[in-house]
C-alpha cells in the first residue's frame, strides 16, 4: 500500500487542480446549476445573476435556467457572488471560488422552493459576514482597483491596491485574500500564506480562503494541516467538489482511508467535470478497507469518465487485479 498511495501522489499532484499553486486571473466558462435541495432536480426558469467579489454585475451576468436548472456564463477566474431568484424559490446569495487552474468551473446550488418551511435553510446556503457590511468606500474602491488589475495580470498593481485595502480597512477578509492571490502570482510565498492565513482569521467561515493555504500545503505535503483546513471549508460549503477531493487526497496520504473513501465516493454525487481522479482516490482507500469490489467499481467509474486519463492504464490492471482477487 506505501507503493501504491505513492503512485498516485505522483500522479494526481501532476494535474494542475491538485498541486500547482500559481494563480492567475484567467477566463473561464461557468456552469451554475440551481438545485431543488430536497428532488436534488434542476428548477426550471429562475433568474441567475453572476457577480465578481464586490456585487459587481453586467446585463450579460444575467440568465435564467434552462429544463435542467443550468445557467451558463463567460468570467474569470476568482471569488465571484451568485444571486438566485425567482417566484417559486427563495431567494439564494453566496459566493463560490472558481480556481486559478480551471477553464471550465461546474458550481451546484440548492435552494428552498416557496412552499418549504422556510425555517429550514440549506446547509450550503449563507449570509454576508457583518464585516463585508461595513466596508468603507475608499476601501471597496482599492479593492475594486486590485480586482481590474489582477484581471489585466498587473499583479504588482493589484498587491498594491489591495493592502491599501486592508490598510483602510482591517477588517476586509477579501481583500487579504486577493492580496494573497497577488502575492502568490508575485513568487512571494510567504506573504500569500500570510495574507491568506489572515483572512481565515478574520472569518473563520471563508472556505474560499481555507482552500488557498490547503493549496500551499498539499504542495508543501503537509497533508494533516491540509486535510484539518479543508475539513472546515466544507463545514460551510459541503458540496465544493475540488474540497472533498483534496480532502480526500490528504486523507489517503494520511492514511485515514475511511474518510478518504467517503469524501472521495461523495465528489460522485456531484457534478464534478474533470475529477474524475477522485475515483482513484476511493479506490485505493476502498481496497486498504478491505472493499475489492467496491474499489473495482470506482475504478470502472474512472474508465468511464476519463478512459484516456494518465490513470487508465492503472485503472485497467487494478480491475483484473480486484476482480480476480475477490471471492465469487
Amino acid at each position: 500500500m506505501l507503493r501504491t498511495i505513492s503512485l498516485v501522489m505522483l500522479v494526481v499532484t501532476a494535474r494542475p487542480v491538485l498541486a500547482q499553486f500559481r494563480l492567475q486571473v484567467t477566463p473561464c466558462k461557468v456552469r451554475i446549476v440551481a438545485v431543488d435541495r430536497n428532488t436534488h432536480r434542476g428548477i426550471e426558469n429562475v433568474t441567475v445573476v453572476l457577480m465578481d467579489a464586490v456585487g459587481s454585475s453586467s446585463a450579460l451576468s444575467e440568465r435564467n435556467t434552462d429544463s435542467a436548472g443550468q445557467a451558463e456564463f463567460q468570467s474569470f477566474t476568482g471569488t465571484h457572488r451568485v444571486r438566485i431568484y425567482g417566484p417559486q424559490i427563495q431567494e439564494y446569495n453566496g459566493e463560490f471560488e472558481i480556481s486559478q487552474s480551471e477553464s471550465f468551473h461546474l458550481e451546484r446550488i440548492d435552494v428552498v422552493r416557496k412552499e418549504e418551511n422556510t425555517t429550514v435553510r440549506s446547509a450550503s446556503m449563507t449570509t454576508v459576514p457583518a464585516m463585508r457590511l461595513k466596508i468603507p468606500d475608499n476601501a471597496r474602491k482599492e479593492f475594486e482597483n486590485g480586482s481590474k488589475a489582477m484581471e489585466g495580470k498587473r499583479w504588482g498593481d493589484g498587491r498594491k491596491h489591495f493592502q491599501a485595502a486592508v490598510d483602510l480597512y482591517p477588517q476586509y477578509d477579501l481583500a487579504y485574500n486577493g492580496l494573497g492571490v497577488a502575492c502568490s502570482k508575485l513568487n512571494d510565498a510567504p506573504a500569500a500564506r500570510q495574507a491568506f492565513l489572515k483572512a481565515t482569521q478574520l472569518n473563520d467561515k471563508f472556505a474560499e480562503a481555507q482552500r488557498n493555504v490547503a493549496r500551499i500545503l498539499l504542495g508543501e505535503r503537509n497533508y494533516s494541516e491540509a486535510a484539518s483546513l479543508l475539513n472546515r471549508s466544507l463545514s460551510v460549503e459541503p458540496t465544493n467538489a475540488w474540497a472533498l477531493m483534496n480532502a480526500a487526497y490528504a486523507e489517503l496520504q494520511l492514511r485515514q482511508f475511511k474518510e478518504a473513501a467517503g469524501h472521495a465516493q461523495r465528489v460522485h454525487e456531484l457534478l464534478h467535470e474533470g475529477l474524475a481522479n477522485a475515483h482513484v482516490i476511493a479506490g485505493y482507500a476502498l481496497e486498504a478497507l478491505g472493499q475489492p469490489q467496491e474499489a473495482a467499481e470506482q475504478w470502472k467509474l474512472y474508465l468511464k469518465e476519463d478512459s484516456k486519463g494518465p490513470n487508465a492504464q492503472r485503472a485497467r490492471e487494478a480491475v483484473l487485479r480486484l476482480v480476480s482477487s475477490s471471492p465469487n
